[in-house]
């Protein structure tokens, strides 16, 4: 589920030990008219956009720089909670987090690396939930970023027990992110164009190699209670759902989304993997 934008891969301002990311005051509005400009050059993207200007729109997002907030996923099903407060930079990917469960802790993703500050980091996945939360809060703005195929799609909206809705299609070229084998199926309003849930797969390899398959089975997300966050309209509650037989299924995950703040300073120190933490390596063997 994590992913970042191809170019930022390549960037050296996101490379192993090169924590301090220079300030460019136009990257914001720069990144914006390139997210602009992709999505308005096919039927899917402009689709998208009318979606994300009904949220906000790509120059604010950008503008914010950092979001703050805390991200309570409880699983209906006895599995194990996940609680953190995390700040993520907009910009370059990267976020740190305190986390409450499944662990009490610290954990990051620094462009390069994931660590946590306690023992078997792997088992909590913190590379997966480093930027996870992220990508579900920051649905649709970051459907504009590079490296992202968007198709219309013929999915009803009301098999997924939505109101009207077109939906797009989502993929990712090779080499985006950990997991570039995920796919999303975005349902945006006929009326107004916002977002209203997502449907998708996990391909990340720690976890399908586990399971012996390609990716997980579909889930759909349902987004509700949106609320201005800064010059942003953001969901506070997902839903998660299965999605059986082509059909919106029982609710199985039910996340919180609180103390949600724009444009917040991003502390950089807190990505330096301090002395005794222990880097996520899950991938390492699997690539």
């Amino acid at each position: 589920m994590r992913r970042w934008p191809l170019a930022l891969i390549l960037l050296p301002a996101v490379a192993l030990g090169q924590l301090h990311r220079p300030v460019d005051p136009a990257e914001p509005d720069r990144r914006a008219a390139a997210g602009e400009a992709r999505l308005s050059a096919s039927p899917a993207g402009r689709v998208v956009l009318r979606g994300i200007q009904a949220h906000g729109g790509l120059p604010a997002w950008f503008a914010g720089r950092a979001l703050a907030f805390r991200y309570d996923y409880a699983p209906l099903n006895g599995r194990p909670r996940r609680d953190s407060t995390q700040v993520v930079d907009l910009l370059a990917s990267r976020a740190y987090h305190t986390l409450r469960a499944p662990v009490a802790g610290r954990f990051a993703w620094d462009g390069e690396r994931a660590w946590a500050d306690f023992p078997n980091p792997h088992e909590a996945a913190v590379r997966f939930w480093a930027l996870t939360p992220y990508y579900f809060v920051g649905m649709p703005f970051v459907l504009g970023d590079p490296g992202v195929n968007l198709a219309l799609s013929d999915d009803p909206a009301e098999a997924a027990g939505l109101p009207p809705a077109q939906a797009v299609r989502v993929t990712y070229d090779a080499g985006v992110g950990d997991a570039p084998d995920d796919y999303y199926v975005a349902y945006f309003a006929r009326d107004d164009g916002r977002l209203l849930a997502v449907r998708y797969v996990v391909s990340y390899k720690p976890f399908t190699a586990k399971m012996g398959v390609a990716h997980t089975p579909e889930k759909l997300l349902v987004y509700s209670d949106v609320r201005p966050v800064g010059p942003l309209r953001l969901a506070h509650r997902h839903d998660f759902h299965a999605f059986v037989d082509g059909r919106r299924g029982d609710k199985i995950t039910v996340a919180t989304v609180s103390d949600l703040t724009y444009s917040v300073p991003f502390d950089e120190a807190r990505l330096a993997m301090p002395a005794g933490a222990h880097l996520d390596r899950s991938l390492d063997t699997l690539r």
